[in-house]
């Protein structure tokens, strides 16, 4: 059986090859990352390889990715933003467990499967991260 998609959320996987060979696209809105897939589909489509995401959580994510990678693998890449039923992003949750909120009266604007999951997403990623905490301040301090 297929698995349902959650139409309260949109997942995207960076591609951190690309990354790593072009330099980071700096804009006033944020940041341009190439995006390899979006929920699971392969991006093929010009327009939609590159997503503006927030300048200090994006930074933070790219400079942990070698930490963090190992202990979840394409977790360490994937970037979640909850979405109104319209499609419009109301909070944005990063691999480090960081979260960029987009609108301030989030919660009102998500079902109760959308808050379990990013509960339960939230968590899943904070243990990991709190678990290389040591990795990561060695790699912060450089």
């Amino acid at each position: 059986m297929a698995k349902k998609k959650a139409t309260f959320k949109n997942e995207y996987m960076i591609d951190m090859a690309k990354l790593d060979k072009q330099p980071i696209n700096y804009t006033l809105n944020g940041i341009l990352l190439p995006i390899e897939k979006i929920n699971d589909t392969v991006v093929t489509e010009a327009p939609k390889l590159t997503k503006l995401f927030a300048e200090r959580q994006t930074e933070h994510m790219i400079k942990q990715y070698p930490i963090l990678f190992p202990m979840i693998n394409r977790d360490a890449r994937t970037i979640i933003e909850y979405i109104t039923k319209d499609g419009q992003a109301v909070i944005t949750l990063f691999p480090n467990a960081e979260v960029y909120i987009h609108d301030q009266n989030w919660q009102e604007h998500l079902s109760k499967d959308a808050l379990a999951d990013l509960m339960a997403t939230y968590n899943k990623r904070k243990n990991a991260f709190e678990s290389a905490r040591g990795a990561l301040h060695a790699v912060s301090q450089k």
